[in-house]
This record gives structure tokens, sequence and C-alpha cells, in this order.
């Protein structure tokens, strides 16, 4: 089974479709929040192969609770079927998006004066 298929099967779990690829994103969906009216995206970077989410979750604090659910059923079917090649790298850049490994960019300190004093 392609990793194409295993989110193809994910994505029918939660009642979604497969969504085109873009220039940036393959294996995207969409997932409804499970506490407000938003749908969310999920997909895979092309370039490094982490996943993602459009959820403000994953934005700020690169975790959220689609991925979270869609990694868990993910690892089921895997388990299920037997891993394959495809299922063990998409589980394994699906992990590097909870880790973020690159390093951190330097913040420069903010300059701070001393206030004078006339006297």
């Amino acid at each position: 089974m392609t990793s194409k298929s295993h989110v193809a099967l994910i994505a029918e779990q939660i009642g979604s479709t497969v969504m085109s690829d873009t220039d940036l994103w393959v294996n995207r969906f969409t997932v409804k929040s499970s506490s407000t009216s938003s749908t969310y995206t999920v997909a895979q970077r092309k370039g490094d192969g982490v996943w993602g989410c459009s959820c403000r979750g994953w934005i700020n604090h690169r975790k959220c609770k689609h991925l979270t659910d869609v990694l868990h059923r993910l690892s089921e079917l895997s388990t299920k079927e037997g891993f394959d090649r495809a299922a063990i790298e998409i589980l394994v850049s699906a992990r590097a998006a909870y880790l973020d490994l690159r390093d951190p960019t330097p913040v420069a300190a903010p300059k701070v004066t001393a206030p004078t004093l006339d006297l």
C-alpha cells in the first residue's frame, strides 16, 4: 500500500477526502475541529516530509490534537495491515513535526539605554 492510499484511508475514516497537492504540500485533507465549527488542513511538506496543520495549536506550538489523531490512526492502520516502507516513512516524518530539530533562530537582545537625569 502506498502512502497516498494510507492517507486516503485515514481521510475516509474522519469523513474527509484527499485534496490535490500544492507546490509545497502533499497528502492534504481537511479535519473538522471537535470544539468549534472550524475546519483545518492537515498536510505533509514536500521538501522534508514534515506534517503540519493549519490550526493555531500547530502554528504556535508545533503540536495539535488533529495531527495526534491522524498519526494515531495511521499507526493503527499500519499495525493492522503490517508496516510497509511508506507507512514507516510517514510515521518517521510525522514525528519530526513535533520535534523541530532546527537550530533556533537567534534573537538579538533589545538595546536598552539608561535614562539621563538632568540635575
